[in-house]
């Protein structure tokens, strides 16, 4: 069976492995970080709230997150990736679209 894949632009999910790949190569991202992308690459088209991606961190890590910890992963994930996939949605939170 063909691995479940979502892709977007360049970027690739690899859902059975749990692997982020920009044009074939490998990047290597924390457990938090996949999470976050991946919810943001299962809801295209849709803004994620910035509340909903503080509920995810805190259901994966039991830890408190503030806000702040929101905005320093998604620049993370962009410079890892190295691409503006990411929206940003002014007081609200990201959108990535197909």
């Amino acid at each position: 069976t063909k691995n479940k894949i979502i892709k977007v632009a360049d970027i690739e999910i690899d859902l059975d492995k749990m692997l982020v790949y920009k044009n074939k190569q490998e990047i290597v991202l924390t457990s938090l970080e996949y999470q976050i992308l991946l919810l943001l690459f299962t809801n295209l088209n849709k803004v994620i709230t910035r509340d909903k991606i503080i509920d995810k961190i805190f259901d994966l890590t039991g830890n408190d997150v503030y806000d702040n910890t929101v905005t320093v992963y998604i620049k993370r994930i962009r410079e890892k990736l190295d691409t503006d996939l990411i929206k940003t949605i002014k007081g609200v939170g990201y959108r990535v679209d197909k």
